[in-house]
């Protein structure tokens, strides 16, 4: 079905890169940020940056025209972190991994997000209620476009509902076919695709908690949470999700990474529920993108919540009459 679809021509490839990208991605650095295996910290960069410049340069260059990609570069460590509050840990949903990369290999990695982030905000390439990690969008964003939302709806005379979902596993999840595909039907320039395709084969890490460091197994999915490319390649990767309401003037959509929100309006609870409906079911709705993403919804953390302008007391809470 992929091999059919009939993508758009992409953005033309960008400037070489120069020393003063390299020194300005350099200084960015967290200088003591953990190290991946070549164990080099940022701060060796930085305080070496003028003499490795030039010579990355090279590298960097020789990376992207020739469309390889250096085969250490591809074994990483996977630091598994408790998520914090969590009431016990003896299950995976409890952890997030966080993947620590070889430091020369971060530096490229973060110049191609910056420039793909740059490219989708100039050429629009991303729905706008789209808000995880792009320049100038913040939560505040996200709460004030709903709030605006469902105000316009109490203006004339409507309810609105609101189904929140959260992506399970998203990062790891992540097909790479499908991420490939959808890069190139949103127009992403020929040398990030071609890089992102090297930089995702043959992809090996190691598992590390507490004490304990795994062997090297094999990586054949997901996208590198941690991974300074990671951000970008996700929103590009569940961008589809968000337009599941484009054709509708009763819903809408936002998301923040892989925290999504569709909202209906209608003239009562239940035009909104069966709207609601409709864009799971549908053709090209959320359950299919769901299916062909290897993107399932966190049924625990699925909520909807209905919000109308009408007030009545609570039956429960309701003081019994005087005598």
């Amino acid at each position: 079905m992929l091999n059919a679809f009939a993508y758009p021509l992409p953005i033309p490839d960008p400037l070489q890169l120069t020393e003063e990208h390299i020194l300005g991605q350099i200084k960015q650095l967290s200088p003591y940020k953990a190290p991946g295996p070549d164990g080099i910290l940022n701060v060796v960069l930085q305080k070496c940056s003028d003499m490795l410049a030039p010579r990355l340069l090279h590298i960097y260059r020789a990376i992207l025209k020739l469309k390889i990609y250096y085969d250490l570069w591809r074994e990483f460590t996977t630091v598994v972190l408790r998520k914090p509050g969590k009431p016990k840990y003896d299950t995976a949903k409890a952890h997030r991994p966080i993947v620590l990369l070889a430091t020369v290999a971060k530096v490229l990695t973060a110049l191609v997000a910056d420039d793909i982030s740059r490219l989708t905000e100039l050429y629009q390439l991303l729905p706008p209620t789209h808000f995880g990690r792009r320049p100038g969008r913040s939560t505040i964003d996200v709460v004030s476009y709903l709030v605006q939302r469902v105000q316009k709806a109490w203006r004339e005379g409507q309810v609105a509902s609101v189904l929140f979902l959260d992506i399970e596993g998203a990062f790891p999840n992540a097909v790479m076919d499908r991420l490939i595909h959808n890069l190139r039907k949103r127009r992403v320039p020929t040398v990030y695709l071609d890089f992102v395709k090297q930089l995702l084969q043959g992809r090996r890490t190691r598992l590390k908690f507490n004490d304990f460091l795994s062997e090297l197994p094999d990586i054949t999915n997901g996208i590198g949470q941690g991974d300074p490319l990671s951000m970008i390649l996700y929103i590009i990767y569940n961008a589809d999700l968000l337009e599941v309401t484009s054709d509708d003037a009763h819903t809408s959509s936002l998301g923040f990474m892989d925290d999504v929100v569709i909202l209906a309006t209608g003239n009562n609870f239940v035009e909104t529920t069966n709207r609601l409906q409709q864009m799971l079911d549908k053709e090209d709705g959320a359950i299919q993108w769901s299916a062909e993403h290897n993107s399932n919804f966190e049924v625990s953390k699925s909520v909807v919540m209905h919000l109308t302008r009408k007030t009545q007391p609570d039956p429960e809470n309701e003081r019994a009459p005087s005598t």
